[in-house]
């Protein structure tokens, strides 16, 4: 059953067996695999089901530095299906090298070994409609054995393959499943502003729920599981922890604490001999119909002999926003910028101002340089148009993205990596105050000099290797190393760690079970929980912690 809270006469207390906050992949994977356990499982969910630009503000940060870091309420959904609704679908498994005690990144650990998350990786596939577990390209397809870039040796792995759900809009795509099960109940428009505890703190009792009309609503459970993003989680259990002050996980003050997110941006540049040589690391579909795709990926020998961080490297295209790339296709993604996700069109904008600075010139000789583009390349742009309609806008499983390919086969380097945990990079309570009745977040996060250094350190390792094959060069200049180390590096939409797991209370706010410590019952679902981020996105494994969550759950019932 799936209730609005606006529109439903709901009780002062309402009572379940275990209560989920948030109806993200996270929230909604936990309910699904939860459904036949016997419980009375209620789901509660603070948007309503579709996106709502009044809904968003509610996860508008009162302050974010560095200004990199896009705002609070980028790549976030306050809705059914959570962020999920606008995700890519990329769907990469963390390594084992990302669990190992590095000596180097001190914070770096995780209290459970590799195999206890990746034994759910195949049932977290499946949940993404993402097809098996194959992450090499000759397990993928058959017809992709041959290396991409023979002779690079061990440092640099190129066969390894990134894998795409539909996108699946987890809230879309289950809704008939969780309205269907008859021991779930479905809330949406209902805001959680506080979890309840018993015994001083040391026990959960539920949640509390403040609907839009003001009115307060307990959903009383011995099972609390916050599934609410890195951001949101940590927001709740500090403002729960102010009102109650008994602890939630919080007696070292870690609580948003260690909070991370991926090192990205362009970081050098790859030349293929031939320039056709492209084609090895452009989309192909696998044998089980999954779109997939190569990347260059720091092998953890690389990375444990140097020191040094996980990361990959992607060919890339020119910055759309600038028009120098004369690239009729690139010009027009710009020029339809006011007709995509708003969020993205502010970045856009940003990003535009920095190339008119560079290049000088007011914005509407910016603009008339990106409508030569296209008039110039129309032919060009017309066949690629008819592709993508087929291939992106008519089809089921959608082409995630497209590699343009460059008439010279030089093309930019995209780089995502990990960032080491730093207790100082944090999410706070401000003293605004959202419509909602709850402090806004104020996120601090803190790249180091040594997190850059690691990056532009493993491109070079990476270079050397390919450069040996004869088939690529990739280059990156000291300068552009300096610019890179000196500008700020942009942030994407992963929020990881405000929740760390640790061994000890002294390291983490929830132990291995994902159970908060000093508070019984209470858990975290997702990536708030992870003490490291990898260089993949997040979603795959956040669905496969959940998932043994989910199995702890049973078992200790």
């Amino acid at each position: 059953m799936i209730v609005d809270a606006r529109r439903a006469a709901l009780p002062a207390r309402i009572a379940a067996d275990l209560v989920i906050v948030g109806a993200g992949p996270a929230g909604i994977t936990l309910a699904l695999t939860l459904e036949d356990a016997g419980w009375d499982v209620m789901l509660v969910e603070a948007g309503g089901d579709k996106f709502d630009k009044a809904g968003q503000d509610f996860l508008r940060a009162q302050t974010v530095s560095p200004a990199s870091h896009s705002p609070g309420e980028m790549y976030r959904r306050r809705q059914f299906g959570g962020t999920s609704a606008v995700w890519g679908g990329r769907c990469i498994p963390f390594d084992p090298i990302d669990f190992e005690t590095r000596d180097w990144m001190p914070a770096a650990r995780w209290p459970i070994a590799h195999e206890e998350i990746a034994r759910f990786y195949p049932q977290a596939m499946a949940l993404a409609e993402a097809g098996a577990l194959d992450v090499t390209a000759a397990a993928a397809d058959p017809r992709e054995a041959d290396p991409a870039l023979p002779g690079t040796g061990g440092d640099a792995i190129t066969e390894r393959v990134e894998r795409f759900s539909h996108p699946t809009d987890f809230g879309g795509w289950y809704r008939k499943r969780l309205a269907a099960a008859p021991r779930l109940r479905v809330l949406t428009n209902a805001p959680v502003d506080q979890i309840l505890t018993a015994d001083d703190g040391a026990v959960a009792s539920g949640v509390r729920l403040r609907l839009p009309d003001g009115a307060k609503v307990t959903v009383a459970a011995p099972r609390v599981v916050i599934a609410a993003g890195g951001i949101e989680t940590a927001r709740l259990l500090l403002a729960s922890d102010e009102a109650r002050g008994c602890g939630l996980g919080n007696e070292h003050d870690l609580v948003g604490r260690y909070y991370q997110c991926h090192l990205e941006g362009t970081l050098g540049s790859i030349a293929f001999h031939p320039p056709a040589g492209h084609d090895r690391f452009d989309y192909f579909r696998s044998h089980d119909g999954i779109y997939c795709r190569r990347y260059l990926w720091l092998s953890p020998e690389a990375q444990r002999r140097e020191r040094l961080a996980n990361m990959v490297l992607r060919p890339a295209h020119p910055s759309i926003v600038d028009p120098a790339h004369r690239h009729p296709v690139l010009s027009a993604m710009y020029l339809a910028k006011n007709m995509i996700v708003p969020e993205y069109a502010r970045k856009m904008t940003a990003l535009e101002h920095d190339a008119r600075a560079q290049r000088g010139g007011s914005s509407a000789s910016f603009h008339a340089a990106h409508f030569r583009n296209v008039l110039l390349g129309a032919p060009r742009l017309a066949g690629f148009a008819l592709d993508w309609t087929r291939r992106r806008i008519l089809a089921q499983r959608k082409l995630p993205s497209v590699l343009l390919a460059e008439p010279g086969g030089v093309y930019p380097l995209d780089l995502n990596g990990e960032q080491e945990p730093h207790r100082d990079s944090r999410v706070m309570l401000g003293n605004e105050i959202d419509g909602a009745g709850m402090r806004r977040a104020i996120i601090d996060w803190r790249c180091t000099a040594a997190d850059r250094a690691r990056m532009i350190a493993g491109v070079r390792v990476i270079a050397a290797a390919v450069n040996r094959s004869g088939l690529a060069t990739i280059t990156l200049t000291d300068d552009e190393a300096q610019a890179w180390s000196d500008h700020p590096v942009p942030v994407g939409g992963h929020h990881i760690g405000t929740a760390r797991m640790a061994a000890t209370a002294a390291d983490g706010v929830c132990d291995a079970n994902a159970e908060l410590f000093g508070t019984r019952g209470v858990f975290i679902a997702g990536a708030a929980s992870f003490p490291t981020s990898s260089f993949a996105n997040p979603t795959l494994t956040l669905l496969a912690q959940t998932l043994r969550l989910a199995e702890h759950l049973r078992s200790a019932r």
